[in-house]
């Protein structure tokens, strides 16, 4: 099969393969449970692999998760939908891929809840063979493990987006530099998780960063091999010394994320941001990437001035509006 499988792969997913080649790499998903009135589900068959899907695809450099999922479900089956929710961030290397040609995918899929506003169902032909809608139940068995868990989670969790279980399977690779040495400065797309954490004053932990001496929240880019909980339980022990455990999901941010950093190297950053408790270690920053530890105000991060990511700030700005959450920016 492989030899005859030719992938469809266009813009940032087909030059990013041209330059690091079939290697295991992590590429942004959005994934879309599109429901109609009637509560069936919008499936499809794909091209590339011989289970029943749903509509969604990767990440474009500069593109909202919102967007993305939009332009996805257009694209492949020809129907224009709202998004209503956020389901969760789905990114265990249990779901990890291996396309027909031999490249391979650990996903960090952003599942969001849709319906149907206009269009008309039309499946394309190339990536989508053909689209319908189909009941739950009849639906579930066929689905393959991950996109079963994503409709479980949608129906038992309507309100709240899901936590991923904390799991990381050895060996664990930063990605990071593995994207550098193949790609040198050029834009990257990138996942990552933040830490909310707060004292009993309701003050947030605060890191300031060396690179940039602008205060933030505790987090990092994820490494392969990692789900979203494990990650953000590294990245704060690894910046903070502290030991926490994710309790609710704060949001997903694409918007405003791209920066560029001091060394020339550009990136789009993808974040899920979580509410966390601490549950033990000894604050201290690590002095690499973090010089000032502190519980401050949600005002002192919004009070900054100087190169502040507009997604950041606006995660700060949710951190005031637990109410809202789970937010998708």
């Amino acid at each position: 099969m492989s030899e005859r499988f030719e992938s469809l792969a266009d813009g940032y997913v087909k030059w990013l393969r041209a330059q690091v080649g079939p290697q295991l790499i992590y590429l942004v998903y959005t994934t879309m449970l599109v429901f109609d009135e009637a509560g069936r589900i919008l499936v499809q068959r794909r091209y590339d692999f011989d289970w029943l899907s749903v509509p969604g695809g990767a990440l474009e450099l500069g593109e909202s998760v919102t967007a993305c999922a939009v332009r996805e479900t257009r694209e492949e089956t020809g129907l224009d939908v709202t998004i209503e929710r956020l389901v969760g961030v789905f990114s265990h290397p249990d779901y990890n891929l291996l396309y027909p040609n031999g490249d391979e995918v650990q996903p960090w899929s952003v599942c969001v809840v849709a319906r149907p506003v206009g269009g008309q169902l039309n499946p394309d032909g190339g990536e989508t063979l053909t689209a319908c809608w189909m009941g739950v139940d009849e639906a579930l068995p066929q689905f393959p493990p991950a996109y079963r868990a994503m409709v479980r989670a949608a129906l038992d969790s309507p309100r709240d987006a899901v936590l991923e279980p904390v799991h990381t399977r050895p060996p664990r690779r930063p990605y990071f530099p593995i994207l550098r040495a193949h790609v040198g400065h050029a834009p990257v797309i990138l996942p990552g998780a933040m830490a909310v954490i707060r004292n009993e004053a309701g003050e947030v932990l605060t890191a300031r960063r060396v690179d940039d001496g602008l205060l933030d929240v505790p987090g990092g880019f994820a490494d392969l091999g990692e789900t979203t909980t494990a990650a953000i339980i590294r990245e704060v022990y690894e910046e903070t010394g502290l030991t926490v455990q994710p309790v609710r999901v704060i949001g997903v941010y694409s918007e405003g994320m791209e920066s560029d950093y001091p060394n020339g190297d550009q990136i789009h950053g993808v974040g899920i941001a979580f509410e966390c408790r601490v549950t033990g270690g000894t604050l201290h920053a690590d002095h690499a990437e973090i010089s000032e530890l502190a519980f401050r105000p949600v005002e002192a991060l919004l009070a900054q001035t100087g190169p502040v990511l507009p997604g950041m700030a606006q995660l700060w700005r949710d951190i005031l509006r637990p109410a809202a959450w789970p937010v998708i920016r």
